[in-house]
């Protein structure tokens, strides 16, 4: 995923894709290892441990792949192969809202604070009736009568992974096949391309014989955007230009198969190692030191956001076992020395 970072919150989601046969299918082996930053209020993960805050069914295609968190406290994860968002409350329960798009998968997700906190959800699929980007009212979760929509249409080339708003309301969207990032201004329907570069293009390079996505994570953070290439392991960093045109693509850092990732107030990175099964943090001067691995429990996670609600702001949640392992799950770790 991932969700976008408002505030002092960052998120986010990976989604490992390959099309065979004319057919798209998604796999995510996404770790998430957070690096300590050494100095006064930066992110210190050395003593965290990881809290399962909700399991998930294989079986029923209830595969974690990337989430948002509401003002409330609410996590909302979207089940890729399920086509289906699921509300968990901080007490537990649970609601659940399937997506009308006959068989797309359920990507990326985000809280659009501009529309109450409503869901905007990327869908990839093959059916140009559904593939794009569904809006999908917190109402529905509730009420049967509110229905997902459709907001902006796509190619079914495309496969729209992470997303995140910048300050004004544009939404930005990670494309894992086209190397692209798109740009959906606010009160558009019609998204464009922000920016293409070689550098989001997939290489080709696949682990377990499938391909490993190019551009993937993305987040919004101090006038730029930066998203992951799973398949060069690397982050990269676009500036948000006067005006909002895209500025030249520079690598950010360089981490083993990188899917989402979260990004601290002090620019430090907390990155979800997809093939290696880590989650590691990155500190402003580029030092990373592993967090959790598959002995803590993380099993590809695809997806990390830290949590907006006041109060709650170092609590990162993390999904874990997303299309590999046998304990697809929602995992959360706090952070200390956050400075919020």
């Amino acid at each position: 995923m991932a969700g976008g970072i408002a505030g002092n919150s960052a998120g986010r989601t990976l989604a490992l894709i390959v099309r065979i046969a004319g057919r798209c299918s998604a796999c995510v082996a996404l770790v998430a290892v957070i690096l300590p930053v050494v100095g006064t209020n930066t992110a210190d993960a050395g003593s965290s441990v990881l809290r399962t805050v909700a399991s998930f069914d294989r079986s029923t295609g209830q595969t974690p792949e990337n989430l948002a968190i509401e003002s409330d406290g609410d996590v909302v994860v979207s089940l890729s192969f399920a086509g289906e968002l699921v509300d968990v409350a901080p007490n537990g329960s649970r609601s659940f809202v399937t997506l009308p798009t006959g068989g797309g998968l359920t990507v990326g997700v985000v809280a659009d604070i501009a529309h109450g906190g409503d869901l905007d959800v990327a869908v990839e699929s093959a059916e140009a009736s559904d593939a794009g980007l569904w809006r999908v009212p917190l109402a529905a979760f509730r009420n049967p009568d509110a229905q997902p929509y459709r907001i902006a249409a796509l190619p079914t080339s495309s496969f729209p992974n992470g997303m995140a708003f910048d300050a004004e309301g544009n939404l930005y969207i990670a494309d894992s096949t086209r190397g692209a990032i798109w740009r959906l201004a606010r009160g558009s329907s019609t998204p464009t391309i922000w920016s293409s570069s070689p550098l989001f293009v997939p290489t080709g390079a696949s682990f377990g014989g499938l391909a490993l996505p190019g551009a993937n994570g993305l987040k919004v953070f101090q006038g730029s955007v930066y998203t992951s290439n799973t398949s060069t392991s690397e982050i990269l960093a676009v500036p948000i230009l006067p005006g909002g045109a895209a500025g030249a693509v520079s690598v950010r850092e360089r981490i083993p198969e990188p899917d989402d990732f979260a990004i601290a107030p002090d620019g430090s990175m907390f990155v979800a190692e997809n093939v290696p099964d880590k989650f590691v943090h990155v500190s402003p001067s580029g030092r990373v030191t592993t967090m959790f691995t598959a002995a803590d429990g993380i099993s590809n996670p695809s997806a990390a956001l830290f949590s907006p609600v006041r109060g709650q702001a170092h609590d990162l949640y993390i999904t874990n076992s997303a299309y590999f392992g046998d304990a697809p799950s929602l995992q959360m770790t706090p952070i200390d020395g956050l400075g919020v």
